[in-house]
């Protein structure tokens, strides 16, 4: 069971990076829309089959401090989504997947630091050659102002979405997959439209294209790719969740190479190889874990 909901969650979020550089609308337009099209579905669903749970949550069977994990992973995922927009708005398809690709490493050392979850000695190597790869990719766009600021961008979305994972870690334990994923989305939401606000961005006035694909954008790597993700949360670790992404770069390549004539060079591919070898080598025996049950 485990594989086939995590291959799916490999199978959606690899077309986010296509879709989005498809959509030609403002990064917080993409960011705001797609997570908000996402959470009222969610909201609703939430409404009519945990509607004892969010009852419960209502009159405060929250503990508080799990309430600050959700809105710390809402936050962290609305910084995600536009730190990734904005990445692959400046530099290549597989670049920014590959960067983002860090985030089982980045997960692995959060979940160490604030759960607990102590890594074993092959996160460490993994991480070295990871790095390295990391610094091939950054090395080849060196002299090129936008490609290496979405570099940075693309490492600061590996990063968010690693904070996401844990602090998802932590209240899935205790909190249904519906429910944590509708108050996440939600926070995620409102955070990023209070930003377009204030920011004076308007979400209206776009090409009904640019809608469809941010629409896309929320029903495929949104509420398929995080719900599968946010799922196997509630008994694996956030780095074994993590490191199913490591199939994202190949299949984001491969879509963006058939939509988008976007063909990687040398240095990307070796790079990407790298980065992706490493975190094999530091989370790849996690894959054992995956016959634990998670919660519904």
């Amino acid at each position: 069971m485990y594989v086939l909901v995590l291959l799916a969650a490999v199978v959606a979020i690899s077309w986010s990076a296509p879709l989005i550089r498809l959509a030609e609308a403002p990064v917080l337009v993409i960011a705001a829309l797609r997570v908000g099209l996402a959470a009222a579905p969610m909201a609703a669903a939430a409404a009519w089959w945990r509607r004892d749970e969010l009852r419960e949550l209502g009159r405060g069977g929250l503990a508080r401090r799990d309430a600050v994990w959700i809105a710390a992973a809402g936050a962290a995922l609305g910084g995600h989504f536009w730190a990734w927009v904005a990445a692959i708005d400046r530099t290549s398809v597989i670049t920014g997947v590959a960067l983002v690709a860090l985030q089982p490493l980045l997960a692995a050392l959060g979940a160490w630091l604030l759960l607990r979850e102590r890594p074993p000695p092959a996160t460490l190597a993994g991480m070295v050659i990871a790095f390295g790869g990391a610094l091939v990719l950054v090395a080849d766009d060196l002299g090129e102002r936008g490609s290496l600021a979405g570099d940075g961008l693309a490492i600061l979305a590996a990063a968010l979405v690693s904070g996401y994972l844990v602090a998802g870690r932590r209240v899935r334990r205790r909190l249904s997959n519906l429910t944590y994923g509708a108050s996440v989305y939600s926070v995620a939401a409102a955070i990023l439209l209070l930003v377009s606000a204030a920011s004076g961005t308007p979400l209206t006035g776009h090409s009904t294209e640019a809608y469809l694909l941010i629409a896309a954008l929320a029903a495929g790597p949104q509420l398929v790719g995080h719900n599968a993700l946010n799922w196997a949360l509630g008994a694996l670790p956030a780095a074994t969740v993590a490191v199913v992404t490591l199939g994202e770069p190949v299949g984001a390549t491969v879509i963006a190479a058939l939509l988008l004539d976007e063909l990687p060079n040398t240095s990307e591919v070796a790079g990407s190889i790298v980065v992706l070898l490493g975190v094999g080598v530091a989370l790849g025996h996690r894959f054992s874990r995956l016959t634990r049950r998670p919660n519904a």
